[in-house]
């Protein structure tokens, strides 16, 4: 599986986050020609090389030399919608710019659509996140992980006046994503909200560095100068075999008889007026986009009118977006999303070796005795397609093999 780490132990902002991405060898010129496809002008991105306290670092920089209207969220989404951009990009920038909206509507108090976005609607704010968007996109990462991210204090003067930091906008984000924190004991903003933005809909876990083999670093360097190196790291890495069963035997073998935790954000939304046929759209939409579990209820609403109850169970960085596609694919005017804690046997996954080939099996519990045991479906169902034979003899087969697990 190929990673994306990003290290923000000094922080987070659009401008770190886009260099740090691009100093991972992404040829300038590619990406310029995709950056070219927004439909933007009076502007000229450059980039170039800097020192922060001895640390190489790509800093990137947005200059702007005709004057910018004031965008609101539907002129944003306006903006990346007639682009021609991939739909991957345009939606990933979107998620983002609607996760900063959330935040400023329920900072002011206005309703999401009369959001205007100052500094975030500027060409700057909308190169650094849609840049963000297209060179992730160019990576070709499977999973993005990042770390917990340091909050200076102080104030700071904004076109709203002079807020404390850090900024309630960014403080928002951090409580929508759930992304972990913790404070620095000096002035200055080291999180902006277009940085906690961005994170939150790119990561899917926030952690210490996982095991990986590193093939690529990048260093995205911010604009202030601070007492330690202010850059944001960029780590591409591979995990192998041997690194993902190693963490299974750390992070889902403990004691014998300990139950594993987890904790979840649970979505849900009652539709009477759907056209049936979305809703396998929906699932399959939800499962692509990281969903852990989708399933359809049927319930009976007021004035006893038969509905579908969807539930959705997602981790909490993920929650935000499993929420947009509901009120896209669907006709629901909103939904319920509250935390749950989950509560599991620890497992691991074991390569069984059979007449016909491997065959995963999934064990959960503590050993011996097992409290489960299952041959992964779809490894059975490609064994009974490619030889012509039922798939029940192929399980009962395994199971046989399996008896002497247990």
């Amino acid at each position: 599986m190929r990673v994306l780490y990003l290290d923000c132990s000094a922080g987070a902002a659009g401008d770190m986050i886009l260099g740090a991405l691009l100093d991972c060898g992404i040829p300038r010129e590619d990406f310029q020609e995709q950056l070219s496809l927004l439909p933007l002008s009076g502007y000229t991105f450059k980039t170039s090389r800097v020192s922060k306290k001895g640390m190489r670092a790509l800093q990137v920089k947005v200059e702007v030399f005709e004057k910018q209207p004031f965008r609101n969220f539907a002129q944003v989404k306006e903006l990346i919608s007639s682009s021609s951009l991939s739909s991957s990009i345009k939606n990933t920038g979107m998620l983002i710019f609607e996760t900063l909206a959330q935040a400023e509507a329920k900072i002011h108090g206005v309703n999401k659509a009369e959001v205007h976005f100052h500094e975030i609607g500027a060409v700057d704010s909308i190169v650094d996140i849609m840049g963000s968007a297209i060179a992730l996109n160019m990576l070709n990462i499977d999973e993005i992980w990042g770390s917990e991210l340091p909050l200076g204090k102080g104030y700071i003067k904004t076109d709203h006046g002079t807020i404390p930091l850090p900024a309630p906008a960014t403080m928002e984000i951090l409580r929508q994503h759930r992304i972990p924190c913790h404070g620095l004991p000096f002035k200055g903003e080291t999180v902006t909200p277009t940085g906690a933005a961005i994170l939150g809909v790119f990561c899917s876990s926030f952690s210490p560095l996982p095991p990986l083999i590193i093939k690529k670093t990048g260093y995205g360097a911010g604009l202030k100068n601070f007492s330690y190196p202010n850059l944001l790291r960029a780590f591409i890495g591979e995990t192998t075999t041997n690194t993902l069963e190693k963490q299974a035997r750390e992070n889902m073998q403990p004691a014998k008889n300990t139950l594993l935790t987890e904790q979840v954000e649970i979505l849900e939304a009652n539709i009477d007026d759907l056209n049936p046929e979305i809703y396998d759209y929906l699932m399959e939409r939800l499962f692509e986009a990281g969903a852990l579990d989708v399933f359809f209820t049927p319930v009976q609403m007021k004035k006893n009118r038969p509905a579908v109850k969807v539930t959705i169970l997602s981790s909490p960085h993920k929650a935000w977006e499993m929420g947009a596609i509901l009120l896209q694919e669907t006709t629901t005017l909103g939904y319920r999303r509250y935390s749950a804690e989950k509560i599991m046997l620890p497992r691991r996954v074991k390569v069984l070796k059979t007449p016909w080939g491997k065959v995963r099996v999934k064990i959960a519990g503590s050993a011996p005795p097992y409290h489960n045991i299952a041959p992964e479906y779809i490894d059975c169902l490609q064994i009974a397609k490619k030889e012509g034979i039922p798939l029940k003899r192929v399980y009962s087969s395994i199971w046989r093999m399996l008896s002497s697990i247990s």
